[in-house]
């Protein structure tokens, strides 16, 4: 039986790329003319791949059980970001990659479905399994019709797509059939709430306290009962669009459910427009207000706001400081709006990939004059630039903050959840604030012999990024 392909790649299906580093106008033009060429690395240091996307997905939804198809290190991200999931792993070996081993898959399957009893089975390929063709499909639709409950294959291999999101994409896919057909049920309250990270979602279902609408979030956290609801929504709303977008459009091809593009609602000007938003695209009527109670409040002298002039204008709370920004697309691009909202300025911002999704985004981005840095698992391109451009601030994921710790600049740990809403825009300030005046213990880890020699750092931080060519 011939193999099924895997998930289009972001690369092919999005022209997405990741590697880039350079202003950003003449990747816009890219984008507007149709036309990206993709760039490699001839080195890269570390980086996840599309396994490790996959997992952490499902890793994070309940009721379900997950078979991870390839050698025992292969699961080890389970291990890290789930460890309370359901899941085994074959144990492949040297032997069973050339010669097979038959019947690993089912009794994996079997063994968790008599432990745990979940609603769903996953069994997730590996690299491994991709170069020797064993996906186990066949085991996989037996198991299906002799279980009574779904036995999805979700297939990564490590190496078509250099864009880890693409193993999202396999996620979703596999996540979709948990979702019941409904047809004719819509329940006009209900709004599905998109996000890989049950703390985003949180943050962001605040938002909309005292709207009257049920909010149901999904995939992060979800269990069953989440899942036969998705299908019913108004309308779906993504809160990280490269790990759940893919979802989202599945539920709209299958479902019928409408998706809400909107930029995360991070900063004053787009918190407000995502509420008012999901209240105009879900029909939702606000009793006795002709805006979204949340943002109307907020604006009008909340305790939400850092500082604010009474017109809703922001105070200038990070005046003076350059910040280089490193978080994903979506938050990233927003949180550089925010940061100008606050009166600060961005010198540079490091994302894992663009794609054409972004365009807009990226249109916008063109205008604050920053460096683009497409970037992951690149600690030495992020070092050379933190040497070479001496921000004032760097703010980013807490593993990259601990390098830029490490190399001597101020530096706030920040998650996409700690953004959402007026709350988010005063942590930033306040946090960033106190790391700019409080330089010590920065320069106290810089004066530590660097990890790098001199002669990787004499190094221009794009040295390895080259185009492809073919």
């Amino acid at each position: 039986m011939a193999r099924r392909p895997g998930p289009v790649t972001r690369e092919r299906r999005l022209q997405g790329i990741s590697a880039w580093l350079d202003k950003p106008d003449s990747l816009a033009a890219e984008f507007a003319a149709g036309e990206v060429p993709q760039r490699i690395r001839t080195f890269s240091q570390a980086a996840p791949d599309d396994l490790v996307a996959a997992l952490d997905l499902l890793g994070r939804v309940k009721d379900v059980a997950i078979v991870v198809h390839g050698p025992r290190g292969c699961a080890a991200a389970l291990a890290g970001s789930a460890p309370h999931a359901h899941w085994a792993v074959t144990g492949l070996d040297q032997r069973d990659t050339i010669m097979g081993n038959e019947g690993v898959v089912e009794r994996a399957v079997l063994s968790l479905v008599r432990r745990h009893k979940p609603k769903a089975v996953f069994v997730v390929t590996t690299p491994v399994v991709a170069i020797n063709s064993d996906d186990g499909r066949d085991s996989v639709l037996s198991l299906t019709d002799e279980l009574g409950i779904p036995v999805q294959l979700v297939r990564t291999d490590g190496f078509r797509s250099r864009i880890a999101a693409t193993g999202y994409d396999a996620a979703c896919q596999a996540l979709l059939t948990l979702v019941p057909p409904v047809p004719g049920r819509t329940q006009d309250s209900l709004v599905n709430l998109l996000a890989r990270d049950e703390a985003l979602a949180r943050e962001a279902a605040a938002l909309l306290a005292g709207s009257g609408l049920e909010v149901n979030v999904l995939p992060a956290g979800a269990d069953a009962a989440a899942f036969d609801r998705a299908g019913r929504a108004r309308l779906s709303v993504c809160l990280d669009p490269e790990a759940t977008g893919a979802f989202a459009a599945g539920l709209e091809a299958a479902h019928g459910v409408p998706v809400l593009h909107a930029p995360p609602p991070i900063g004053f000007a787009a918190t407000r427009r995502w509420v008012e938003a999901i209240g105009v695209s879900s029909s939702t009527s606000w009793p006795g207000l002709s805006r979204p109670p949340v943002a109307a409040g907020a604006v009008r002298g909340g305790p939400d706001k850092p500082g604010h002039d009474g017109e809703g204008t922001p105070a200038a709370n990070l005046e003076g400081i350059r910040i280089h920004l490193a978080l994903p697309p979506d938050a990233g691009f927003a949180t550089a709006v925010l940061i100008q909202e606050l009166g600060g300025t961005v010198a540079t911002l490091t994302v894992e990939h663009i794609d054409k999704t972004h365009t807009e985004a990226l249109e916008a981005f063109t205008r604050t004059g920053a460096t683009l840095h497409v970037a992951s698992g690149q600690p030495f391109e992020l070092v050379n630039l933190l040497r070479t451009q001496k921000p004032d601030l760097f703010a980013g994921a807490p593993d990259l903050a601990a390098l830029a710790a490490a190399a001597g600049v101020p530096a706030v740990g920040l998650t996409p959840a700690s953004l959402i809403g007026w709350r988010g825009a005063a942590r930033l300030a306040e946090r960033a604030r106190a790391a700019v005046r409080n330089p010590a213990f920065v320069r106290r880890l810089a004066a530590a012999p660097s990890a790098y020699s001199a002669g990787w750092l004499r190094r221009s931080p794009d040295w390895h990024v080259k185009q492809e060519v073919r």
